[in-house]
This record gives structure tokens, C-alpha cells and sequence, in this order.
């Protein structure tokens, strides 16, 4: 019983960090300037971003059997057993000796993992024959975890992820069937983007609905306390991806118990769908100062794109709306860095150089997330940044002077990428 509960626990284990102490500061390194300005917030507040330094990921501890997180579904939506065809001994067999569940073994030495290589190619290759196995191994809801080091040499964070990923290269109604079925029982957020994915990459657009229903009702579990610490990043990650602008008010209403989560998803959405949304949130309807920081952030991060974000972050600076706090967590988005979900399946922090990145974590909601320049950034967008900053100072008056503070630091840090 102790084994499963602690298994149940460490699913898509990440490596957590002890809350900060106020020594180690709220903000950014770069806003240290600003420090006098920003000390006042506490640490718990949930609008406000505690930088960590180690990188959150979702990786199952190496070599570690797993209860896979799952939720009910009715049976009418799960194909029935008997109409399957049974695995053959090959493909079995092949199984069994990529995961080794009874004994946690990874592979280490070059050998092993060339090894392990050829036989994921002998599985893929055997087509929609090996279909019944990968399906048998993904409903015992068990995995095993391959670790940083395994990521780093395999491929992949655990034996599930391997298997979507082979049934994505087989391709065909046997694989989508196989993933489906997992789609509809899993209640793992890093899972459900996943197949999402990979059901997208297989059959664009076929299956919308049924991604988007099963990212609900794992949110809906989230949100009920049925699962546990779990990052679920990557559910907000597939309703923007995969919802359009119908997802808008679905995202504006998770934003009271995921503020980040929900404001970085908004702002994702194609042809400025989200920003009216985020212009709502960043006031009460009451109006006055600004009472969602997430939101503002987006606003401030989209107003160089979209009209509307820019009237409304001009509308704020002048009508002196910004709290004097509120200015330090304005520079990064500002000065041309973008937020990302730490725990996305499209990360590419891990390419970025350790500089460029800083990793924030919100212990409401467990979100993690991190902010990094946008890459690409062409001399005219990084001169539209600055056209932007400037129509901000000249609209700024000389209090609080955070606000110029703020603007300058934003201002140079574009400067410093045109040379």
C-alpha cells in the first residue's frame, strides 16, 4: 500500500524546491535596481512570480515504476477487450525487454542504449501489428520513469511517452484507436498534450473535441484537489493550441485559481483573441488600480503587436494605474522576453543559454513557468519595442519613479540586441 501511494505521488515527479526565504528575492536579478520598490510583496502572494534557479521538468524519477494518474470514463466510450486482436509473442516480447518494469532497469552503458534503440525501431517497423502491444502495456496505467539521463539519451522522460511516440510514427486507425484509448482514461496533464499531439500529428483536427473534453475534466479534477501537486501547465498549453478564440472565456474563468497559467494562454491565442479578455482582468469592474499583475504582464507583452493592448497599457500609465510595486515585473516582458509554460512539450529553455532564462514558480496552483527573449526578433520589431517604450515615457509621469526606472531598464535591454 505504502509502494502505491508513493508511486501514485511521484507520477510526472518534478524536482521541487523549498520556498524561498525573503533573502533571496522575489524578482528577477535584473530588476534588483527596482528591489526597494518591489519588497513590500509578499512572497505568497499568488500574482507575483518567486524566482527558483533549478529547472523544473517533468521527469518520472529514473528507473521507477509508476501508477499512471488516471480518471473514470464510461464504458460505452472504451472499445471492449474481446474485439481486440491479441498481441503477438514477437511484439510482446519486444515489450518486455524495452521495459523491464520488474526490474527498473534504464539504459546506461552506449551499448545498452543503442540497443534499446534498434529494438524501438523493430517495434515501430512492425506497424499496426505491434499495436496490441503498445496498447496492453499503456492499460496496465503503469510506467517507468528513464530519468534526466534517460531524456538526455533515449529520447524520451519514460516508457508511456516512448509508446505514444511510436504509435505516432506507425500511424494508421490502429494507432489513433490505441491513443484515443489512452486519451480517454488518463487524467495526466503532461500526458493529455501528448497524445493530443500526437493525435494532431497523425489526424489534424479529427479529434478536437475529444482532446479538449478530456483537458476539462482533468482540469475539473485538478481544480477539485484530485491530483494531488500536479503541474497542469500543459492542459492550458492544448486548450490555446487546440481551442482557438472559443476557449477565451473557459481560460478567463480558470484565471481566479491559475492567474499565470490562464493570462500566458490568452496571450498565446491566434490574431489577439485573448486580449480583450486580459484587458478585463487586469482591473476589477470597478475600475482603478491594477488588480491582476498575470495580466497585466500580457497586456504589456502584446501591446507592441496589437493595437488594443497598446491603447489599453497607455490608458493605465496615464491615468497613473500601475502601483509603484507593480513597475519590476513589467521589465522583462518590455524589453522583448516572452513567458512559456515551464512544463510545455515544445520547451526549448534547455537550448537557451542559462542567462537568458529565468524560471519562476507560483505555489498557488503549483505553476511554473519561465520568461526568456523572444527569439528571432528582427531590428524592426526590436525598434517597434522601442517606438513603444518611448510613447510609454513621454505618458509616464515623473511619479512613481519606478515607472521611468522600469521603462529605461526595458529600453536598454533592446538596445543592447540591435548591436
Amino acid at each position: 500500500m505504502i509502494g502505491c501511494l508513493a508511486a501514485l505521488a511521484f507520477w510526472l515527479a518534478r524536482p521541487r524546491v523549498s520556498k524561498p526565504t525573503q533573502s533571496q528575492a522575489a524578482i528577477p536579478e535584473s530588476t534588483q535596481a527596482l528591489s526597494n520598490a518591489a519588497s513590500n510583496y509578499s512572497l505568497n502572494d499568488e500574482n507575483l512570480p518567486i524566482e527558483i534557479t533549478n529547472k523544473i521538468v517533468a521527469i518520472a524519477p529514473r528507473g521507477k515504476a509508476l501508477v499512471a494518474v488516471s480518471r473514470s470514463q464510461p464504458a460505452e466510450n472504451l472499445q471492449p477487450a474481446a474485439s481486440r486482436p491479441e498481441p503477438s509473442p514477437y511484439t510482446r516480447d519486444l515489450i518486455n525487454k524495452l521495459f523491464k518494469l520488474d526490474q527498473g532497469a534504464v539504459p546506461q552503458t552506449p551499448e545498452q542504449v543503442a540497443a534499446w534503440k534498434q529494438d524501438l525501431r523493430q517495434l515501430v517497423q512492425q506497424g499496426a501489428a505491434a499495436v496490441p502491444a503498445i496498447r496492453e502495456f499503456l492499460e496496465k496505467n503503469v510506467d517507468l520513469g528513464f530519468g534526466n539521463e534517460g531524456v538526455q539519451a533515449l529520447g524520451y522522460g519514460s516508457a508511456r511517452y516512448a509508446l505514444f511516440d511510436a504509435l505516432a510514427q506507425i500511424g494508421g486507425p490502429e494507432a489513433v484507436g490505441a491513443l484515443m484509448g489512452t486519451l480517454q482514461t488518463t487524467a495526466d496533464p503532461r500526458e493529455i498534450a501528448l497524445l493530443a499531439q500526437d493525435l494532431e500529428q497523425i489526424a489534424p483536427e479529427q479529434h478536437r473535441h475529444e482532446i479538449l473534453e478530456a483537458t476539462r475534466q482533468a482540469l475539473a479534477m485538478a481544480g477539485a484537489g484530485k491530483l494531488a501537486d500536479t503541474d497542469v501547465g500543459p492542459l492550458f498549453e492544448v486548450l490555446y493550441k487546440y481551442g482557438g478564440a472559443s476557449i477565451v472565456s473557459e481560460l478567463e474563468q480558470n484565471g481566479g485559481r491559475w492567474r499565470y497559467y490562464s493570462a500566458i494562454a490568452l496571450a498565446q491565442l491566434p490574431d489577439g483573441a485573448g486580449v480583450p479578455a486580459l484587458i478585463r482582468m487586469v482591473r476589477d469592474p470597478g475600475g482603478g488600480a491594477v488588480k491582476n499583475v498575470p495580466a497585466l504582464e500580457m497586456v504589456a507583452q502584446s501591446a507592441s503587436q496589437y493595437p488594443e493592448a497598446r491603447a489599453a497599457l497607455l490608458d493605465l500609465v496615464r491615468g497613473n494605474s500601475i502601483p509603484a510595486r507593480t513597475w519590476p515585473y513589467l521589465i522583462s516582458v518590455l524589453g522583448g522576453d516572452q513567458m512559456q509554460y515551464r512544463d510545455s512539450i515544445s520547451d526549448s529553455s534547455a537550448a537557451r543559454p542559462v542567462s537568458d532564462v529565468k524560471s519562476y514558480h507560483i505555489a498557488a496552483g503549483n505553476q511554473n513557468f519561465y520568461s526568456a527573449p523572444i527569439q528571432g526578433l528582427t531590428p524592426d520589431q526590436i525598434n517597434r519595442q522601442i517606438a513603444l517604450i518611448d510613447e510609454l515615457l513621454s505618458a509616464t509621469a515623473a511619479d512613481p519613479p519606478q515607472a521611468i526606472q522600469t521603462l529605461q531598464t526595458a529600453r536598454n535591454s533592446l538596445l543592447k540586441r540591435l548591436h
